[in-house]
């Protein structure tokens, strides 16, 4: 009997491309609705940890750093009810969070529902709730997939001394399987940003560069050759993603292929 498990997200990466056009939807209402991007993780990683999921807390415990979430607050966030850095608008946000993950009987959910409606909008509540549907959703793509855990090069301890004629190389190259396009320093994996494609628009969601290259420029590097690639292949560009978005600002001259600027629709 084989027992080798199914990549879903590629075996059927039509409904993977679905779940994540659905993310963006939800990341997009949540800042409308004033809420950071580092809530959302906070909420993307508990509802993480309450399903198991090994991969997603891999990657959204980076995200959440990166989002503004502190190391802290992090190690004590299964315990957020006992204590911890997190205000009043923080646990009513996880309170729902956990209400959706979980499911709990009716009077539970009618307890904390009320209390979490005391801190949070109509638009906040409806953000959250399908916040954690969404990284539920994923939890379950993941951990039936069987994904592993991202590999991460970890940062040395000491100072290695380079040689004077040995200069590492920068590659950006596009992964399509991935939905990626991931940056290369010294021919190791040093990060990527993942985009979505609908018709004749790319849509960058997330860009993420490994600590342990951190200080290089990698980012810069991985956008523009990114984005220069996109232009080259006649499509339009569009960034959800924040540090993309924030290098389109300082770059005016892709403008004229950027959807909202140059291009209205």
């Amino acid at each position: 009997m084989n027992g080798e498990r199914v990549w879903i997200d590629k075996q059927t990466p039509s409904a993977q491309k679905a779940l994540i056009a659905v993310a963006i939807e939800v990341h997009t209402a949540g800042a409308a609705a004033g809420l950071d991007r580092r809530v959302i993780e906070l909420v993307n990683v508990r509802v993480s940890q309450l399903n198991g999921c090994v991969y997603c807390l891999g990657v959204h415990h980076r995200s959440a750093l990166a989002a503004g979430a502190t190391e802290q607050e992090l190690a004590v966030l299964p315990a957020w009810r006992r204590g911890g850095p997190f205000s009043s608008f923080d646990r009513a946000v996880l309170a729902l969070a956990e209400l959706t993950a979980t499911l709990p009987d009716e009077a539970t959910m009618d307890r904390e529902y009320a209390r979490a409606r005391e801190h949070l909008t109509d638009d906040q509540v409806s953000v959250v709730v399908w916040a954690a549907t969404v990284i539920g959703a994923f939890n379950r793509v993941s951990i039936m997939s069987g994904h592993p855990l991202p590999a991460r090069k970890e940062k040395k301890t000491m100072t290695e001394p380079i040689a004077e004629n040995k200069v590492a190389e920068n590659k950006v190259a596009d992964n399509p399987g991935k939905h990626r396009y991931e940056v290369f320093h010294g021919g190791a994996l040093a990060g990527f940003a993942e985009y979505v494609e609908r018709d004749d628009v790319t849509d960058f969601i997330h860009t993420e560069i490994d600590d342990a290259f951190g200080g290089k420029g990698l980012g810069k590097v991985l956008a523009q050759q990114a984005l220069e690639d996109v232009v080259a292949r006649g499509r339009v560009i569009e960034a959800h993603c924040p540090f993309i978005r924030a290098y389109l600002d300082k770059h005016p001259e892709f403008d004229a292929h950027v959807l909202g600027k140059g291009i209205q629709r």
